[in-house]
């Protein structure tokens, strides 16, 4: 990247700001990773909770920042979150940072919060002070995490180096996530972890730098990758953030490819134009098989208002059929009484113009917690986990309420894996 050197400005950052936090035993710092929901969808950002030791005169002054900066990408204004391989017990290659956190209430209680990495891995060499492609086999792997339940062993030790396995018949690591320079190997989405009943949340899992065969190592540098949050409450994403990892650069050849993308040119934005009305029909949302589905256009306006207040008009565009109530309506609903992707068209008019917008909304089979097309053993697992916290279904949307009473429980549990055909639930199984 050509670097051009400008500031950044506090009064820029569209987000909050975020919480330092420093290990003594790390070679450089590193920042956490902040959750909370903004309507329907989620927010990670730098911390905006004081009572998280947030520190911006130390965080400028340990990366030798310019006063009143944050680590922003110039050219994207994306967040850079900071790592080390070396601060990690497990050798010079590995490391638990960043973490993830959520303050009370700043999540849905029980929430299950999952990342999508998107992009490709980047490489900064030291010997030519430039971004570039990684080494040919050079990537970087992230094990999705999960709090222990009665199905889950999670000692690393045990499960090849992930932070949890399921127990029994040797069905090992369930899945990872591996950033390449040809982009993403693996499984692009896994889980976070899920909040407490308080709405809380704080766990942080493992990433590796190593070469195709899965040996630990690479080459010395930065190196670069990005991703998102987002969670079966809130499915609308974060914006994309990046992580940096320091692999054996001195501080200030560390601080030197930060700066780089700190101070590359921003890239210009058009502003939208036009003044027509604006229909607003939601998020695309996954919702439990027989609940009843509330569709919502209240953010829909008109820039110039009339000759008439908005009128709405609600239609089934794709997916199963399904009758729209109150169609006419700002506030509509449906039955999902079908499995599979039911697309709806809101279109609004001022006497004058319209606007239209659409939205979906994923139904799946009884028991598909995690979206994959099957019932299996970590649909199971995630409905436990649920019940452990003591979820409630509190808008009778929750895929992990299979029986539809409002509560997750192990009954829920049970009939999940009554319903699975699979290895995964049923081991004895050929």
């Amino acid at each position: 990247m050509n670097a051009t050197s400008y500031q950044l400005k506090i009064a820029q950052f569209c987000f909050a700001i975020c919480a330092l936090c420093v290990n003594p035993a790390a070679h450089a710092v590193h920042l956490d990773v902040e959750i909370w929901a903004e309507g329907n969808a989620l927010t990670a950002g730098f911390c905006r909770t004081t009572a998280l030791g947030c520190d911006l005169a130390q965080l400028a002054a340990t990366l030798q920042l310019p006063p009143n900066t944050l680590p922003k990408d110039g050219a994207t204004g994306k967040q850079i979150f900071l790592s080390d391989f070396r601060d990690f017990s497990g050798g010079l290659y590995a490391t638990p940072n960043p973490g993830f956190q959520s303050i009370q209430n700043g999540l849905s209680p029980n929430e299950v919060v999952s990342y999508r990495a998107v992009g490709v891995l980047e490489y900064w060499d030291p010997a030519t002070s430039a971004w570039t492609a990684p080494a040919t086999g050079t990537r970087v792997r992230l094990f999705g995490g999960l709090e222990a339940s009665s199905v889950i062993i999670n000692n690393a030790s045990q499960c090849g180096g992930a932070l949890f396995c399921f127990n029994g018949n040797g069905t090992g690591v369930e899945g990872s996530t591996i950033f390449t320079g040809n982009g993403i190997q693996g499984s692009p989405v896994l889980l976070v972890d899920a909040a407490n009943s308080q709405g809380s949340l704080h766990t942080h899992m493992n990433f590796f730098l190593e070469n195709q065969q899965g040996q630990k190592g690479g080459p010395v540098g930065a190196y670069l990758v990005e991703m998102e949050v987002f969670s079966n409450i809130h499915p609308v994403a974060s914006e994309s953030f990046y992580v940096l990892f320091n692999a054996g650069l001195t501080a200030n050849e560390y601080t030197s490819a930060l700066l780089n993308l700190v101070n590359t040119a921003p890239i210009v934005v058009p502003p939208p134009a036009g003044a027509s009305p604006v229909a607003k029909a939601g998020n695309a949302r996954v919702v439990r098989f027989g609940s009843t589905v509330a569709l919502n256009g209240n953010d829909s306006h008109d820039p110039v208002p009339g000759p008439q207040a908005l009128s709405y008009q609600w239609s089934l565009q794709a997916g199963p059929a399904a009758t729209v109530i109150d169609a006419t309506q700002s506030n509509a609903r449906f039955v999902a009484s079908k499995p599979g992707v039911y697309t709806f068209n809101l279109t609004v008019t001022d006497g004058n113009q319209t606007g239209s917008d659409t939205v979906s909304y994923t139904v799946p089979v009884r028991g598909d917690v995690d979206l994959d097309g099957d019932v299996d053993r970590i649909d199971v697992a995630l409905i436990l986990l649920g019940a452990q916290k003591g979820a409630t279904d509190q808008a009778g949307n929750d895929v992990r309420d299979t029986d539809g009473d409002g509560v997750v429980s192990r009954n829920d549990a049970v009939l999940a894996k009554n319903l699975c055909t699979l290895r995964l639930c049923r081991p004895t199984l050929r």
